[in-house]
This record gives C-alpha cells, sequence and structure tokens, in this order.
C-alpha cells in the first residue's frame, strides 16, 4: 500500500492536510481527487495545459465513511482488505482489526460493509464505484458509462 507521508515527500500526496491523489486509471490524466479529512470533504480537480485549476465536483462524506475512503483510495490499484478497512474505522491495531474478524466475523464485516455502502452514492459522483472482492476486501474502481443498445436506437 502507498504511504502517504512518502508521497508527500515526492511532491504527491498531502500538503496542508489535503490529500492528492491521482488515482492513475481510474481518471483522466489531467485530473486528482484532493481529499480534505478534516472536513471530510472530496473535490476533483482538473488542471489545463495552462496550469489553471478547475473544479469538478465535490462531495461531503460521513465520519465512517471517510475512515474507510482513505485507506480504499491509498490502496488503489490493489484492493484494501477487510483488515485495514476495520482497523481504520474503529481506530484498532491491524492485528487487533485481524482478531476481531476471525472471532467476531458477522459483527465487524457489517460495520465495514455499512462503511463502505455509505460511500457509494459520493463517489459515483467522480465516476468511481467499489467492487467487492469476495472474501477479501474492496477496491475502488471506474463506473462504466452506459451505452445505449443498438435496439434502442434503431427506429421500429
Amino acid at each position: 500500500m502507498k504511504d502517504f507521508v512518502h508521497e508527500a515527500q515526492g511532491g504527491e500526496g498531502q500538503l496542508d492536510g489535503l490529500l492528492r491523489l491521482p488515482l492513475q486509471g481510474l481518471l483522466a490524466p489531467n485530473q486528482k481527487l484532493m481529499i480534505n479529512p478534516s472536513i471530510r470533504t472530496v473535490t476533483l480537480v482538473s488542471t489545463a495545459p495552462d496550469g489553471e485549476t478547475q473544479f469538478i465536483a465535490q462531495q461531503q462524506f460521513s465520519p465512517n465513511g471517510m475512515r474507510v475512503l482513505i485507506p480504499l483510495l491509498e490502496a488503489h490499484p490493489d484492493y484494501c482488505p477487510y483488515e485495514v478497512l476495520l482497523a481504520s474505522l474503529c481506530s484498532l491495531p491491524l492485528e487487533e482489526a485481524r482478531r476481531q474478524l476471525q472471532e467476531m466475523w458477522d459483527i465487524s464485516i457489517r460495520q465495514v460493509r455499512r462503511a463502505i455502502n455509505s460511500l457509494r452514492a459520493g463517489l459515483a459522483a467522480f465516476g468511481l464505484g467499489i467492487r467487492t472482492i469476495f472474501s477479501d476486501g474492496y477496491q475502488v474502481e471506474a463506473l462504466r458509462k452506459k451505452r445505449r443498445s443498438h435496439a434502442s436506437s434503431q427506429p421500429a
């Protein structure tokens, strides 16, 4: 998984409390998600060739949603394991989150699922969705644009 502190030293990542994520392969090359964890806001921005920044969309997320959103995006392009999401959601050490999932799967995973489900509508505004990786975790993905079928566009 990526380390935001490491990215900040390299010019990406956290600066002035904002996380800047290009999410390569999910967003256009000139777009980035800017996350302000303190106010739980995510903004999609686009940078023109002349350097001008345009705000495209902005969403605010619940506290629990933001707690799972950051590690989910941080894991891109890989999936984020359940134990990482639970640890972030409940402010637990990773080993404790693993133990809780082993001992109390139904209760623990319900918290994670509820937080993940709270993200879906907000992420859709950015053209992003969440895919379940069966028995392992979740992965952020680009939503496919709906195509009009040939049958519906042809006269009857």
